[in-house]
């Protein structure tokens, strides 16, 4: 009998202990962004062009009417809050809105966006550009693309 009165608080203590550990090994749920997150935040992202793997320009006519519309009306703006907006270039209206995320130790940029939503591979993110490998349709036919986007200065 006096050894079930002694597993009792055992049992406690180490409930306790394990807790306590748990709250020291993620102290913060909202962990800050990454110098990545922080460039996509800086400032919209314009299209600037379409390249091939190779990084040649692929022309604008042989490209698909939504990539057409990204590139010649949208530029796409990342918050710290996971929100993006698609902004209308002219108006600087905001067109349509959704989500974003780096994921896969910023590898993979998954935006879901209506019009521009997918995993996109992430070539590069620097002040400067930002690259984006995608499938999409070529003169009609699907092909690896690098979709290439520069900051839009204010």
């Amino acid at each position: 009998m006096r050894r079930l009165l002694l597993i009792g608080p055992f049992i406690l203590a180490l409930f306790l202990v394990a807790c306590d550990k748990d709250n020291k090994e993620n102290p913060n749920p909202n962990p800050e962004p990454s110098e990545k997150d922080k460039i996509l935040i800086n400032y919209p992202w314009r299209m600037s062009s379409v390249t091939d793997l190779s990084g040649k320009a692929i022309p604008f006519n042989q490209l698909n009417a939504q990539t057409q519309a990204i590139k010649e009306v949208m530029d796409i703006q990342f918050l710290q809050n996971n929100v993006t907006k698609a902004i209308d270039q002219g108006s600087k209206q905001v067109i349509n809105g959704g989500t974003w995320y780096l994921k896969n130790e910023n590898k993979t940029l998954d935006i879901k966006i209506s019009g521009f939503s997918g995993e996109f591979g992430v070539e590069e993110i620097s002040n400067s550009k930002l690259r984006l490998k995608s499938k999409m349709p070529v003169s009609g036919v699907e092909q690896e693309t690098i979709m290439v986007f520069e900051p839009v200065i204010k």
